[in-house]
């Protein structure tokens, strides 16, 4: 694993040249904790000025985008990404080549009412605990309450409205996503490359970068063996092939691959 502001390992290094030296490729990433360092306050989030000077230069030479489960306006207003990185929010849901996600279906839209409805009822009266409202799907945030607190709010809202039918439920660092459509970053990754393969020269393949549990769907629809790059920011089990240990990492890794793109 690399330290904050070191030199990449050699496996991670290698990686790189290899991917580098393919035609087109993808460099897909997580924003919280991956551009951005994990703060309490989630619209205080910002991409560190030395990874958003990164992409600014690899976006020149690279399809690249963000992939997050923050709304897609959310994302846009926290990440202010370089001119021509792609965002794709609310968990694969939305993306800015289709500018705005559809109405949902009536049932769903009901659905999702009544999921809001239900984690506002857990939420009131706990500090430290609010409701994030997405267009598909609505968010427990639980990272400002007290350790028990966040426990036993996190239980309920999985085995309450999470476990309502038709509901899709993402548990993640300190928050429960509950979808009125079906969630996951995997099919927000592979829809993305689909489209950009089939809009121009095919997508060789993708590297993609996360910290949270809800990247390990993404690591899974990828395939190091052939050519993809899965890295995984932090501590904690993965099936990322490569780790790196911080946002700053993720730093040096761009502007590495940003110098080897250039050549």
């Amino acid at each position: 694993m690399s330290g904050p502001g070191t030199e990449l390992d050699a496996g991670l290094a290698g990686a790189l040249e290899v991917f580098a030296g393919r035609g087109r490729v993808l460099v897909a990433l997580d924003f919280d904790g991956v551009l951005a360092p994990i703060v309490d306050e989630p619209s205080a989030a910002r991409a560190l000025p030395e990874a958003s000077a990164a992409l600014a230069r690899l976006v020149a030479t690279t399809d690249v985008a963000l992939v997050s489960g923050r709304a897609l306006d959310d994302l846009r207003a926290c990440a202010q990404p370089p001119d021509g990185v792609l965002l794709v929010g609310g968990h694969g849901t939305q993306s800015s080549l289709d500018g705005d996600a559809p109405p949902l279906p009536p049932e769903r839209a009901e659905l999702l009412a009544r999921l809001v409805e239900e984690l506002d009822a857990l939420a009131a009266g706990r500090e430290g605990v609010h409701v994030e409202r997405k267009p598909m799907s609505a968010v427990l945030h639980t990272r400002r309450a007290a350790r028990d607190v966040a426990a036993e709010v996190t239980e309920r809202a999985l085995a309450g409205p999470g476990a309502l039918p038709g509901v899709h439920a993402l548990r993640g660092k300190e928050v429960v996503e509950l979808g009125a459509v079906e969630l996951g970053k995997g099919a927000g990754v592979r829809r993305l490359r689909e489209r950009l393969s089939a809009e121009g020269a095919p997508v060789e393949a993708v590297l993609f970068a996360g910290d949270d549990v809800t990247d390990e769907d993404a690591f899974a629809v990828l395939s190091p063996g052939d050519g993809d790059v899965t890295v995984k920011v932090g501590d904690g089990d993965t099936a990322a092939a490569q780790r790196v240990g911080s946002p700053q990492d993720v730093a040096v890794l761009l502007a590495r691959l940003a110098d080897l793109r250039a050549r």
